[in-house]
């Protein structure tokens, strides 16, 4: 039977890996390395990775307030799992920046990690990067290509590349295994512009395509080369027999955009979309620190305290390892030391970031191409590696936190050990 365990194995292997590619197969993942705006509060853009923060915030919050509403001298259940994650982390600060700095530490260091944590583990919960807003791209993409037009500025860069899902509706939506998906590319750059005529054109020639079973010659699956007359109204066509394709709308407006390859006999003011739209998915939820803006407000937020704690401590003698006007080697000491206070900042800021945002893009890519068995073990290794962001970020948070206060207390130390040493010689030596 041992001889079998083997390819056993490897069957059983193959065959979660076709019922994943089968059932739970995702769509294939647009990277988008910026944080999707949700929606607009004035001024203030909601992204989703501000959202999953909040979330991350409530949870601790109503958690914190649970666990500790009937506090008890003997601490149980929820009680006792708290005080036990309290008393470890203080343990861990006290063994390394002593008691009196631990207290004085706590706070800031123990929200760090916790937080930090919290929000890379919640990262991995299945309905991240699944449900979401919808958008009607679609129509979106016409408006582009209008104002261009208006504007009279072709497109000279790759900008206006649109890629989304085939959904039947708008709103919220859950991002579908084995969606359709489909891309458009202006195929301008700054060798060759494309006017906004000729955008027009070769959009018209994508939505045949995308929505029918027209076909355009010489097409690379994200359109044709070069639009011809005849390639035109041949979609044109094929999107008026097809009920539920898209459908080109009149001239009725004042800038609306003529035809490159057919001028005025066809002049296009709007797209409606009456069956399936082109829609862009943006998910309500993403991980915290997957977006750089998060991991930079951390960052300085680590940067002030420390100098904070550095100059409570020490006073303005804390300035002085950075401006130490003695010669030139301390001074050129000082300026080094004052730019690694700045550097730390990026350090720290794209260290979780880059960790982070590289395993959702592992876990997304990997639902596309391999779904449950691979999908399984890189779930494992992110667990692993948001608990060593968390611990990395906070721990070093520490070490620069006691080297920003540890002369203080050397001095300190000493000058405990020499008013020792001056009492022992005034109290002399028994029988003197």
């Amino acid at each position: 039977m041992r001889r079998f365990r083997l390819p056993l194995i490897i069957i059983a292997a193959l065959a979660w890996v076709v019922v994943g590619l089968i059932v739970a197969r995702g769509p294939q993942p647009e990277i988008i390395v910026p944080a999707e705006v949700i929606t607009k509060v004035g001024f203030l853009n909601i992204s989703n990775t501000m959202i999953s923060a909040w979330a991350a915030m409530f949870i601790l919050l109503v958690g914190c307030f649970l666990a500790t509403r009937t506090m008890k001298l003997i601490p149980t259940g929820a009680q006792n799992f708290v005080e036990s994650i309290i008393e470890f982390l203080m343990g861990q600060l006290e063994d390394i920046a002593g008691s009196a700095n631990a207290r004085r530490f706590f706070p800031v260091i123990a929200t760090f990690f916790i937080f930090i944590l919290l929000a890379n583990w919640m990262g991995l919960l299945p309905f991240f990067n699944a449900i979401g807003k919808t958008e009607d791209i679609g129509v979106e993409i016409f408006h582009y290509i209008e104002e261009h037009h208006e504007d009279h500025e072709p497109f000279k860069e790759e900008i206006a590349h649109s890629s989304g899902w085939l959904v039947d509706n708008v709103g919220i939506g859950l991002v579908l295994p084995n969606a359709n998906d489909a891309h458009f590319e202006m195929g301008a750059d700054a060798a060759t512009p494309v006017s906004a005529e000729e955008a027009l054109d070769r959009y018209i020639v994508f939505l045949a395509e995308t929505f029918t079973d027209f076909e355009a010659e010489g097409g690379d699956g994200h359109g044709p080369a070069e639009v011809t007359p005849e390639m035109l109204t041949a979609a044109v066509a094929a999107l008026n027999a097809d009920p539920d394709a898209p459908k080109l709308l009149p001239a009725s407006e004042k800038h609306a955009v003529p035809s490159a390859a057919l001028g005025d006999d066809l002049v296009v003011s709007g797209i409606d979309f009456p069956g399936q739209k082109l829609a862009l998915i943006i998910p309500l939820f993403r991980s915290v620190y997957s977006d750089v803006n998060n991991t930079i407000a951390l960052a300085l937020i680590s940067f002030v305290m420390v100098e904070f704690w550095g100059l409570r401590t020490l006073g303005f003698s804390y300035l002085g390892k950075f401006f130490n006007f003695s010669g030139f080697i301390p001074f050129f000491v000082g300026i080094l030391e004052l730019l690694s206070e700045f550097i730390r900042i990026v350090s720290f800021a794209f260290r979780l970031f880059g960790n982070i945002f590289a395993g959702e893009v592992l876990i997304l890519m990997l639902t596309f191409l391999l779904p449950f068995l691979i999908v399984d073990i890189i779930y494992g290794l992110e667990l692993f590696v948001g608990f060593i962001q968390a611990a990395v970020f906070a721990l070093l948070t520490l070490v620069f936190a006691v080297m920003a206060v540890e002369h203080h207390d050397e001095e300190h130390g000493d000058h405990e050990g020499e008013a020792g040493h001056d009492d022992m010689e005034s109290q002399g030596t028994p029988g003197q």
